[in-house]
């Protein structure tokens, strides 16, 4: 038997994949075929037929939560703006593009696209005091 694996995003079905649930089922299939004939487990197909017993309806609901700031389009110009400068900040980025949203957003985009807002430091730049520091530390211990 199987292992089940837990529900997550990637295991949604797609329009095609609905619509063959919703036909198989009704050509008297098992859950357990169903699911093994598409790959995915039973529970995906078992809601699937659900909603369509429920709702008369396959097709998936559309998405709640907050509308994305920026549109794909904006989204690709941050992150070809990131691979062009790669030392500029987020701040930077955004005033560049020209879009109006937040520097968060900014970085943001640059995270889903797999991009930092800049590239890090190789190392930490020394202020004068330290180097004064540092150059007396070696003229003392020169002998």
């Amino acid at each position: 038997m199987p292992l089940r694996r837990r529900r997550s995003h990637y295991q949604q079905l797609t329009e095609f994949e609905r619509g063959r649930v919703v036909g198989l089922r009704e050509g008297g299939f098992s859950f357990r075929d169903i699911a093994e004939g598409l790959g995915r487990n039973e529970s995906i197909v078992h809601d699937c037929w659900q909603q369509w017993s429920r709702e008369g309806t396959a097709s998936r609901r559309p998405g709640f939560g907050r509308p994305r700031g920026t549109t794909e389009r904006e989204d690709h110009r941050v992150r070809r703006m990131a691979v062009a400068h790669r030392t500029a900040s987020a701040a930077e980025i955004r005033t560049a593009v020209g879009t109006t949203v937040t520097q968060r957003t900014v970085t943001n985009r640059l995270l889903e696209g797999q991009f930092r807002a800049r590239r890090p430091v190789a190392c930490i730049p020394l202020t004068p005091n330290h180097c004064r520091l540092r150059r007396e530390w070696c003229q003392a211990r020169v002998h």
